[in-house]
This record gives structure tokens, C-alpha cells and sequence, in this order.
């Protein structure tokens, strides 16, 4: 089965801090890269102050890592999958009592876990609390979580 990478797993890997189990085996598997979790390593990129001295070193390997990544292993979210995150982010912020203002919070979450089901890929991730709500609502879907090294 193929793997999807949650942001988690590259920032991990940028940090030297996943796991050499999760490393062996994405190193073992065909992997497909959600155009989401690129999108939360690519907002970083603007986020670091041009100005601040320790932006150039961090923003290097972010985009050496965007470079690496082949268009052709990237898949995005069709229109019925962001329909049903955005119901099932809904849903969790309203039980999980988030403020109005953060109700997105589940969203890119929600999003690659239905790319996950609907890739039949295993989406692996360190963010276990908010894919252990998603996996109550659809426990089908298959998910690796971890915790750092």
C-alpha cells in the first residue's frame, strides 16, 4: 500500500526527530505527497520574517524538500472530499468546543484523511489527537501515527 505523509512526517524528518521505523519504511514504500500538507510546509516559507537571521537557514531545506517532490506522486482533494472535511471539521470543532474563530482547525487534517481513504493509503502522522477523532467518526481508514524520536 502506498503511504501518505501528514506535515508532521516532513517537518519530523527536517528536525532529525522521526522515527528510524517510519524512515525504513517510507523508505520501503511507494509515497504519495497531499497537496494540503505541502500547502502547511509552503505557508512557512512566508510566514519567516525575511529580515530575521535565522530564516535562511531554515528555509532552505524547506524548499529543497517542496523541490523534491514530484508533481506525478502529489494528489489534491477532489470537490466531494472537501465537501465532506469541511462537514467533518465542522463537526469536530463544534464538539470539541473550538472557538468560532480557529473552526478550520481540523481542516487539513480532515482532508488528508479522506485523501488517505480514498487513495487506499496509509496516512502517517505524530497529530494523534485530532486523527483519533476522525478515525471514531470512519474507523476504515487507515492510519499510522508515531511519536518522535
Amino acid at each position: 500500500m502506498p503511504l501518505l505523509l501528514d506535515a508532521t512526517v516532513y517537518i519530523d524528518q527536517l528536525k532529525g526527530e522521526l522515527p528510524v521505523a517510519i524512515v525504513n519504511l517510507i523508505a520501503s514504500r511507494v509515497i504519495l505527497h497531499a497537496a494540503p500538507a505541502l500547502a502547511e510546509l509552503a505557508v512557512t516559507i512566508g510566514v519567516l520574517d525575511p529580515l530575521d537571521a535565522r530564516t535562511s537557514p531554515n528555509l532552505k531545506p524547506i524548499l529543497e524538500v517542496l523541490e523534491r517532490i514530484s508533481p506525478q506522486r502529489t494528489i489534491v482533494p477532489s470537490y466531494d472530499v472537501w465537501l465532506e472535511a469541511s462537514v467533518l471539521a465542522g463537526i469536530l470543532a463544534r464538539t470539541q468546543g473550538i472557538p468560532k474563530t480557529d473552526r478550520r482547525k481540523f481542516l487539513s487534517d480532515a482532508l488528508l484523511f479522506l485523501m488517505a481513504a480514498g487513495s487506499r493509503a496509509v496516512l502517517i502522522s505524530r497529530n494523534s489527537r485530532d486523527l483519533d477523532l476522525l478515525l471514531q467518526m470512519k474507523p476504515n481508514v487507515m492510519v499510522l501515527l508515531y511519536e518522535q524520536a
